[in-house]
């Protein structure tokens, strides 16, 4: 499923389960990694995503939002 993190960039949950509020591990894209480290975290803001192209997988789930 393709979801929305902090309202700006989709990426790929895979077999992660995610709702809207859940803290995300993601990868850097290839040319920032150089300035900035592999990996940083995003917040869900959507579970749902119009955009159509190719997409990074999330790594991780790091902090579920609480019900």
């Amino acid at each position: 499923m393709k979801i929305v993190i902090n309202d700006k960039f989709t990426y790929e949950s895979g077999d992660l389960i995610v709702k809207i509020g859940d803290t995300v591990v993601l990868p850097t894209p290839y040319w920032l990694r150089d300035v900035q480290s592999p990996t940083w975290e995003g917040i869900v803001t959507s579970t749902t995503s119009d955009w159509t192209g190719a997409c990074a997988p999330i790594i991780s789930v790091k902090k579920i939002k609480k019900a």
